[in-house]
């Protein structure tokens, strides 16, 4: 009998190979109960999730989310389906912009970017961790990192000014976007017009020559 659910294992995750003959209420059930039987196999981790076998809208990818972490310990980071990497820790929080462009030819680093260690992409770069305070990290493009930035994080070099970095977290570290440094804090604006809850991913970009950070759902993106 046909398996309406395969898991493979990908570079940075897991592969759903999904029956596109059977209703989405039937797969969601068939999602809980294959991850549930195997939630000792495959333990604690954080992964990159890849869909495939059937069309899926953005909502149905979210329901399968839920599903494999509800019935397992897997965090799932991002989303790939139709070679198109989505979000799913930010997407609530930016209007469901998935940054389209930066996903193509990222350089991704599964885990956290040691002391001392130099990493490099003449692209973009998706970071699964944090950014260690003697780390550095350089990109022609955009630079995203799950985790939080010690360390010193450049986006846009030489000279691209259009492109920025988005943290989850930003603690001392150092910034350049474009050729353009400065001091990491978040615009002041935003104490009066927005509160802060907790952790709250920023943004990082060039605004009249400067560095400017303010709060991801800001929406600050979508102008430059």
């Amino acid at each position: 009998m046909k398996e309406s659910v395969v898991i493979k294992s990908n570079q940075y995750g897991i592969t759903l190979v999904l029956d596109k003959e059977i209703s989405f209420e039937q797969l969601v059930r068939d999602i809980c109960s294959k991850f549930a039987k195997s939630r000792d196999f495959f333990g604690t981790a954080n992964m990159v999730l890849a869909i495939e076998g059937r069309p899926v809208t953005g909502e149905e990818a979210g329901v399968i989310v839920e599903a494999i972490q509800l019935n397992s310990n897997i965090t799932i980071l991002l989303v790939e389906e139709k070679q198109e990497l989505k979000d799913v820790q930010m997407m609530d929080k930016i209007d469901r912009f998935y940054y389209e462009k930066t996903y193509e030819n990222a350089k991704i680093i599964k885990g956290t970017v040691a002391n001392k260690e130099e990493i490099h992409s003449d692209s973009s770069i998706i970071i699964l961790g944090d950014v260690k305070s003697r780390a550095k990290v350089t990109a022609a493009g955009n630079v995203i990192v799950m985790g939080t930035v010690y360390g010193t994080v450049n986006a846009g070099c030489p000279k691209d000014s259009h492109c920025y970095i988005i943290a989850e977290e930003w603690d001392g570290g150092t910034a350049s976007v474009g050729g353009v440094t400065g001091e990491v804090t978040l615009e002041s604006k935003w104490f009066s017009r927005t509160k802060k809850k907790g952790k709250e991913p920023v943004a990082i970009v060039v605004w009249q020559n400067e560095l400017l950070c303010e709060p991801l759902h800001s929406g600050l993106l979508k102008h430059i």
